[in-house]
């Protein structure tokens, strides 16, 4: 058992109202080529190491922090252990990925989207 945080275009917290998206795929919204190749820059500055890469996503670790990093073509999700240290990294590391306005922050544990 993990913790988890999700990272779409904000676009799929303003068109969606409820949760449905979580359960309709066709309701999440592909990341635009270079809003892709941004987050995969800045997870490899974070300190996340590619751990497996395939035509659908590339799934990262964070050695130090222990935990995972999974990009897709329509979302980024962090991946912990229960530890404190764990879920604070994770949940700050999303947090600061929405700096550029281009992306919204979902916690499914709080069943919320993040306030800024």
């Amino acid at each position: 058992m993990g913790y988890h945080v999700y990272l779409f275009r904000k676009e799929v917290k303003e068109q969606n109202s409820g949760f449905d998206f979580l359960e309709q795929e066709e309701l999440v919204l592909n990341f635009t080529e270079e809003q892709f190749e941004n987050l995969k820059n800045r997870l490899l500055r974070y300190g996340y190491e590619r751990e497996n890469e395939s035509s659908k996503s590339i799934r990262f670790q964070n050695k130090p922090s222990g935990t995972t990093a999974l990009l897709t073509r329509s979302q980024l999700s962090f991946s912990s252990g229960l530890s404190e240290d764990g879920v604070f990294e994770i949940s700050m590391t999303a947090s600061e990925f929405t700096d550029s306005g281009e992306f919204a922050k979902f916690d499914p544990q709080e069943g919320a989207w993040e306030e800024m």
